[in-house]
């Protein structure tokens, strides 16, 4: 065994050695995490909407995704297929459907309004 082989475990000023590490300074800067209470979710079971304005949300979220999806699919058939006439057809449907869902909406907003 050479000279080095035998004194490399026990060498004192080696930096990896456990007697060299010095101790972390931030750890003792570091403040304890402070303890959360975490309030309960309200029961989803206890329905505050009354039965006809939840109905009409849904119906209103229906129209409006037709007509979003409408009004985008029109331009793209009359872009990306030249079909000037389906795709102006599909465009103004989607208008039509997103008026017929804003009339809806008023009428929701105001009868629903006075409920409350």
């Amino acid at each position: 065994m050479s000279e080095d082989e035998e004194r490399w475990p026990a060498e004192p000023d080696d930096p990896g050695s456990p007697g060299n590490l010095e101790p972390d300074p931030e750890s003792d800067l570091a403040p304890e995490a402070p303890s959360v209470d975490i309030p309960e979710p309200p029961d989803p079971s206890e329905n505050d909407a009354p039965e006809g304005l939840v109905r009409s949300f849904w119906k209103l979220v229906a129209i409006f995704n037709v007509a979003l999806f409408a009004i985008a699919l029109g331009p793209m058939l009359v872009v990306f297929r030249g079909d000037l006439v389906d795709g102006g057809a599909v465009f103004f449907l989607g208008v039509a459907f997103f008026f017929y869902g804003y009339v809806r909406y008023q009428r929701a907003r105001d009868r629903f309004a006075d409920d409350e």
